[in-house]
């Protein structure tokens, strides 16, 4: 599959949005191109993704390294994901508290060492069953919208189809 064009990526919607996703959607389905791995831009049957936001529980906590304090969450779709916080970037206020918690995520994905990790933009914790809900229902409507659209950053001489979204989806 050949890399969309600058232009295209550019000007598509969810490029210059947060895409609220899913765990299973984000390592399932998202496939990268080297022109675009310098920016963390990720591309979900063709559509840029930059930025994403992602609501789960607090499963695991590494505050023990001097320059960043790494969060493991899991949204309850079989995977997890690090959200890495840079410690001179955003300031966690009572991390030990943070454990168990259920937290509304936002950050810039990276792929490193063949593992999805977050790099932390901002956090909120102590998120009500109703914040969940309304999430769950939201990212269920942008894995449907994605899932059977394809942008038009997506080439259509290529010859290679583009992956379709099989992950689980969350009853709300």
């Amino acid at each position: 599959m050949d890399p969309p064009r600058r232009r295209e990526v550019n000007r598509a919607e969810t490029y210059k949005k947060w895409v609220k996703l899913h765990l299973a959607d984000i390592t399932a389905s998202l496939a990268s191109f080297n022109e675009y791995a310098h920016e963390s831009t990720f591309f979900l049957n063709g559509h840029p993704v930059r930025w994403v936001y992602v609501v789960g529980t607090v499963v695991a906590i590494n505050d023990e390294q001097e320059k960043k304090t790494v969060l493991t969450i899991d949204d309850g779709s079989g995977q997890t994901i690090n959200a890495v916080a840079s410690r001179d970037r955003i300031y966690l206020k009572n991390v030990p508290q943070l454990l168990h918690s259920t937290v509304k995520a936002k950050g810039q994905l990276e792929l490193l060492h063949g593992a999805w990790q977050m790099k932390l933009m901002s956090l909120e914790a102590d998120l009500s069953l109703d914040d969940q809900v309304k999430f769950w229902k939201e990212a269920n409507q942008t894995h449907d919208r994605l899932a059977t659209t394809t942008s038009s950053t997506s080439n259509s001489s290529s010859t290679t189809t583009s992956a379709t979204i099989t992950s689980k989806k969350r009853k709300a």
